[in-house]
């Protein structure tokens, strides 16, 4: 496994959301490939959902109606992209029982063609064979869910964005965004400490209860995602109510988790017992690394998941 900051490759601070072009992709995933020792040859891609669209959309149509046609021109009114520039997928959602027998649910993906593309010459250009590519949130629902699971939240607090995923029975049944993430709890410990943007990087990385600036990172951390989890609180209690099965697990994945005291806040937001991830459950590893895996779990949750597709059955 390996991990690198992308913010040198776009000359800015370390820990900061940046998007890289192609090339410098490139670079960046040969350099953390050479320094981990990988030798596969075969990859699969996840791929980030700003490059991508995924909703739910409900038709109304009888049960044993063909709904494909409809479902492409539904799709465009949600597509912020002309429908020929992605790739589209579609997959109908399961109903409850007592729902409407002329209500269908239908799980829309789609992804840019322009990214496809990207990825085929990122893996052309490090010589790897390439699996089908997806999207981070199936990867990621693919390292956390469990098959005792009946529904599951994820929340994936990432550098700028924090997202919420509710699936049920492995199957994605809801998504939501917000607005905030790790650099921007950040920037609030600059401003307030007066330091460069790398140097309050580093102090809430290494932030302690009792070490110094304490309050100020801890502050920075709850202005930072208090209104994301009030909102997340309240799509997840919407969709208990309105689907009548309570959400048996709420875990969280992403970076900034690991945060010190993270879980703890989290747990008093949402009013639950909460979980940190950690996906390298799902598979073995020397006893010796346990401590290791479980401090950087979170962040590979994305990656493992991505790992895992080809042994699906």
């Amino acid at each position: 496994y390996g991990e690198l900051q992308l913010g040198p490759y776009a000359e800015s601070d370390m820990g900061s959301s940046v998007k890289l072009p192609l090339q410098k992709k490139i670079a960046a995933l040969v350099d953390v490939m050479r320094e981990s020792g990988v030798t596969a040859k075969d990859a699969v891609l996840s791929l980030p959902l700003s490059d991508s669209f995924v909703t739910v959309i409900s038709l109304a149509a009888k049960q044993d109606e063909d709904i494909s046609p409809r479902v492409h021109v539904e799709a465009r009114k949600y597509i912020p992209v002309p429908i020929t520039d992605v790739a589209l997928e579609w997959t109908e959602i399961e109903q409850q029982k007592g729902a409407s027998a002329l209500s269908r649910e239908v799980l829309v993906a789609a992804i840019q063609n322009t990214s496809l593309a990207d990825m085929k010459t990122i893996l052309d250009s490090i010589q790897m064979t390439s699996r089908p590519s997806e999207i981070e949130i199936f990867s990621s629902l693919r390292a956390i869910t469990k098959e005792s699971d009946t529904s599951v939240a994820i929340i994936d607090v990432g550098a700028s964005i924090s997202k919420l995923y509710i699936a049920e029975a492995g199957f994605l049944q809801r998504i939501h965004r917000v607005q905030a993430g790790g650099m921007h709890a950040t920037s609030a410990i600059a401003k307030h400490l007066s330091v460069s943007f790398e140097e309050a990087e580093n102090i809430k990385r290494n932030y302690t209860s009792n070490g110094a600036n304490a309050d100020v990172v801890k502050k920075a951390i709850t202005t930072t995602f208090d209104r994301a989890f009030q909102e997340f609180k309240r799509v997840i209690n919407q969709y208990e109510i309105r689907r009548g099965v309570p959400i048996t697990r709420i875990v969280f994945t992403g970076g900034t988790v690991s945060f010190h005291d993270f879980s703890t806040y989290c747990a008093y937001q949402f009013d639950r017992e909460i979980e940190i991830t950690n996906p390298f459950t799902k598979v073995a590893y020397p006893a010796f690394m346990e401590d290791t895996l479980a401090s950087i779990a979170p962040v590979f949750a994305v990656a493992l998941g991505a790992a895992l597709r080809p042994y699906e059955q």
